[in-house]
């Protein structure tokens, strides 16, 4: 059953799970309708993926 109405804290759940697993579509739909309604998720989202590329990138250069 796909939950349409989570939280803050919910959304920044699947967020950080996100990086571990793939989410499964009502995750995905539940994540974009609250973020139609809060900036500050959407925010938290773009933050962690930009730390997500960081580190990738880091880990690249480190390597070589």
């Amino acid at each position: 059953m796909i939950k349409l109405n989570i939280t803050c804290r919910e959304a920044t759940e699947i967020v950080l799970k996100a990086e571990d697993r793939a989410m499964p579509l009502a995750e995905r739909l539940s994540l974009r309708l609250h973020y139609r309604i809060c900036g500050n998720c959407r925010r938290f989202a773009r933050q962690v993926e930009l730390m997500r590329t960081a580190s990738a990138r880091w880990r690249k250069y480190t390597e070589d």
